[in-house]
Parts: structure tokens; sequence; C-alpha cells
């Protein structure tokens, strides 16, 4: 018993000296880690061979980008980005056309599928109707039962305990 008292009192100490005293870690960077931005700095279309030299009029939130933005002779669209919230890219009128919606007999894509959205499908798989997480709700479903558990089993030793003592009782009296 001594030693469990023991053994008791330095997970106690421990536990208290871990709140106590919290460690410190410092991370050393030099720059060459991936540094995340809020903003993309490079926007990058890989839009194919066909639409090489189409022009496009690029608006942001400060307005209309001064000269057209080309897509280059593989057909890469690049440009870099500023600061703005909001990005869109229209087709001008210019001197390639750009390609219409064919389709072509060496490169068929597959034709999407139309669905109908149904009232009763979740749209994510993770969430209840309620809108709670299902891992959460899990969790709490099971502390309740515990808990609950717990309390039922805590007034069955209590009862048991006092018919123990009160048996205990009526037979010092006889």
């Amino acid at each position: 018993m001594k030693a469990l008292k023991r053994i008791f009192a330095l997970l106690m100490a421990a536990a208290i000296a871990a709140v106590i005293f919290p460690t410190v870690v410092f991370a050393d960077t030099d720059g060459s880690e991936i540094q995340i931005t809020d903003q993309p700095d490079v926007l990058i279309l890989q839009l194919g061979p066909e639409w090489a030299g189409v022009e496009f009029e690029l608006k942001t939130d400060a307005g209309v980008f001064p000269a057209p933005v080309v897509v280059d002779s593989t057909g890469v669209l690049k440009m870099d980005l500023g600061g703005s919230k909001t990005y869109t890219l229209s087709c001008v009128a210019s001197d390639v056309a750009a390609p219409g919606p064919e389709q072509s007999e060496t490169t068929p894509s597959p034709s999407p599928v139309p669905t109908e959205p149904s009232g009763d499908s979740e749209t994510d798989p993770d969430q209840s109707k309620d809108g709670i997480p299902t891992g959460i709700l899990v969790m709490f479903l099971v502390g309740l039962a515990a808990a609950v558990g717990g309390l039922i089993a805590m007034r069955y030793f209590k009862r048991r305990r006092e018919s123990y003592y009160y048996d205990e009782d009526e037979d010092d009296y006889e």
C-alpha cells in the first residue's frame, strides 16, 4: 500500500511539474522551407496547343488589365497575380480564333453525365442532418453513456454498502 501511495505521489508531482514548467521549443528556420502565402503568385492555365495565340482580357478588383493576356505557343497561359481578390478572364476578338467545343477523333473527352440533385442526399458524408460532425456526435454519446453507467454503478455500490453496514448493526444488537 505504501508503494502505491509513493507511485501516486510521484505521478501527481510529475503532472504538476508538467503544468508549471512547460517546455518551449523554438524552430530554427533558414528560409528554405515551404512558404505558405495568403495569395497565389502565379496563375498557370494549360489550355492546349490549339489555344496558342488567343488573347484574353483580364478584369480584377482594381479594374481592367491594360494589355491583353496571350496564350503562348505551347498552349499555356501564364500570368503574375497581384493583390486582388477576383480575376475574370474573357476571350476577346484576336487574330487567332478560339477553338470551339467540337470533339476530335484523336482525343475523345468523356461527356459529363447529368445527375439530378436529390433533397435527401447529404452534401458531406461526415455530417449528420443537424450539421454536427458524426465523429463528435458519437464521442459525445459514448461519454454520456459512460457517465450514466458510472452514476448507476455508484448508486448500486452505495446501496450495497449501506445494506452491509445495516446488516452489521443488526448483528451487534442480537
